[in-house]
């Protein structure tokens, strides 16, 4: 029996250009990098620093779409996506952050088979306020979703390759095989120092070409 192929993938600055939360900040006061600052010296964990900034997001839901069309979502990502499934690849995503825009930006496109992110709700009121997934079985105090389980229980299923660009995404980039490892951005630079080995990309659609080169399927 033919065994799975899976591609887990990180969603900001993966699929998209630029983080939410880097967005955030730039249209929020400059007292909330405070919460990032906190975090990045130990003093709270990276789910915490991204619910208490996305809380401070109390604006018109106009503005919030603005926001979000600043992450600058692959354009091609529908086309890669059918692509990935034409090859036989099924894709899981993979994020710390916030299901609420990852699936508001997704949706339309009819991509998403299988997001795991931390659920949400926004209001003009009350802001974007982002909850720890308590009923995940992947469920991480520090980040919401631990993408190592998460990469861990996929192997298990097949074949897996991992795409991500940032600190968590370091755990479940080192449980795949190297060359089925797509990096960059910071979780590059982690890589290049621990000497390990990766495909880097610019834009996810980039990563999809390369993957299906190196294990074309079908």
């Amino acid at each position: 029996m033919d065994q799975e192929r899976i591609l887990v993938s990180d969603f900001d600055g993966t699929m998209t250009r630029r983080d939410f939360f880097r967005v955030a900040l730039e249209y929020l006061p400059e007292s909330a990098t405070s919460f990032w600052e906190k975090y990045e010296k130990g003093g709270m964990s990276h789910f915490e620093a991204l619910a208490a900034i996305f809380a401070e997001l109390r604006c018109p839901e106009e503005v919030m779409n603005s926001l979000l069309a600043r992450m600058e979502l692959d354009k091609g990502i529908a086309s890669s996506c059918r692509q990935l499934q034409a090859h036989g690849w099924g894709l899981v995503i993979a994020s710390a952050g916030c299901a609420w825009y990852i699936e508001r930006l997704l949706a339309p496109l009819g991509i998403p088979d299988e997001i795991h992110a931390n659920p949400g709700t926004f209001s003009e009121q009350h802001g974007l306020i982002m909850k720890p997934p308590l009923g995940s079985p992947f469920f991480s105090l520090e980040t919401g979703i631990d993408k190592t389980r998460l990469v861990q229980a996929a192997l298990s299923r097949g074949i897996v390759a991992f795409a991500g660009d940032g600190r968590p995404d370091i755990g479940p980039a080192l449980l795949v095989h190297p060359s089925r490892r797509f990096a960059k951005g910071r979780l590059a630079e982690e890589l290049e120092k621990r000497d390990e080995d990766f495909t880097g990309f610019q834009t996810w659609g980039e990563m999809v070409d390369k993957l299906l080169v190196s294990m074309p399927g079908g």
